[in-house]
Formats: structure tokens, sequence, C-alpha cells
């Protein structure tokens, strides 16, 4: 095989799982929009900082299991969270 197909075979590959992870990121923030909508109810607030750090640490954890680098996947769910985050402040106004 020649670089040109491998490298378009990887790219194809890479675009798939590039719209699985902004199918499964739209699914998140859909579902991080029904929390907020919970949080609003009981009048919580929403941002929860303990939590915030829970699930970064998962994400470690998570990473280092797959052989990830943890702090380079920390920083992608901290985005994937302020995402979050603003997809429940605008649903709370």
């Amino acid at each position: 095989m020649s670089y040109e197909e491998k490298i378009s075979e990887l790219r194809d590959e890479i675009n798939g799982l590039n719209a699985e992870i902004v199918e499964k990121l739209a699914q998140r923030v859909m579902v991080a929009k029904a929390i907020g909508e919970v949080k609003k109810r009981h009048g919580m607030p929403i941002v929860d900082a303990a939590r915030e750090r829970r699930v970064l640490e998962q994400i470690k954890e998570l990473s280092a299991a797959r052989g990830l680098d943890a702090s380079g996947a920390g920083r992608v769910f901290r985005e994937i969270i302020n995402l979050c985050t603003e997809a429940q402040l605008e649903g709370s106004r």
C-alpha cells in the first residue's frame, strides 16, 4: 500500500472517530442540560466544584489505564465541562 493510500485510510478512520466524538459530546451536553433543569427546580447552584474535581480525577484514572497522557486528557475534559456548564447556565436563564 502506498503512502497516500495508507494516510487516506487512516484519515478516514480519524474522520469517523471525530464524528463519534461529536455525537457523544452532543449527548453529554443534552444530559448536562437535564441535570441543569433538576438543579434549577431544586434551587441548587449550576457549578459544583467538588463534582468537577471528582470527574477530572476519574478522567485521570481512565486515561492512565488507557495509556493516555492524563494531563492532556484533563485539559480536554476541562473544556468539555466548561461547555456543559455553559449549556446549563444558558438553560437556567
